[in-house]
């Protein structure tokens, strides 16, 4: 086994590979498109990547700092806590994109056809579920490589 920061630097790189491509889908919508090709740089692939480390970084951070700040936990306990980040997390990214890029001139939502509002917001969805699926699959890992039995 990964000793180090190597483990959980792997498992963030994956989960953003993973998430990168379960969220392509995304990029159909012409608002988020405009919005991505114009910030933080002017390159539309690079845009996209940067946004998404963004986002799963935060979610790790947001992860394991509830972890950390209880000092370590297990059982019930963490999968409570993971499907609470899983799902809470992407509401509370959405909701932050949602309210304050318009709010600031960054984002015009309704251009392009669907709102980006919704788009955003399916988005969030499936991020939650592609994420409760890599945990589901990452605690039946674990159970597999550290059963005592």
């Amino acid at each position: 086994m990964p000793s180090g920061w190597i483990g959980p630097i792997a498992a963030v790189v994956f989960v953003w590979m993973l998430t990168g491509v379960a969220c392509l889908p995304v990029l159909a919508s012409g608002s988020l498109r405009a919005a991505i090709g114009k910030w933080p740089t002017d390159r539309y692939a690079m845009n996209y990547g940067i946004l998404l480390a963004v986002v799963v970084v935060g979610h790790a951070v947001v992860f394991l700092g509830g972890v950390v700040l209880r000092g370590g936990i297990g059982g019930r306990s963490l999968v409570r806590w993971t499907l609470l980040v899983a799902v809470g997390y992407p509401i509370v990214v959405w909701a932050v994109l949602a309210v304050v890029l318009p709010a600031t001139d960054r984002w015009d939502p309704s251009a392009g056809g669907l709102d980006g509002r919704i788009v955003l917001g399916l988005a969030a969805i499936w991020y939650a579920i592609v994420l409760a699926i890599a945990a589901a699959a990452t605690f039946f890992l674990l159970f597999v490589l550290y059963f005592p039995g």
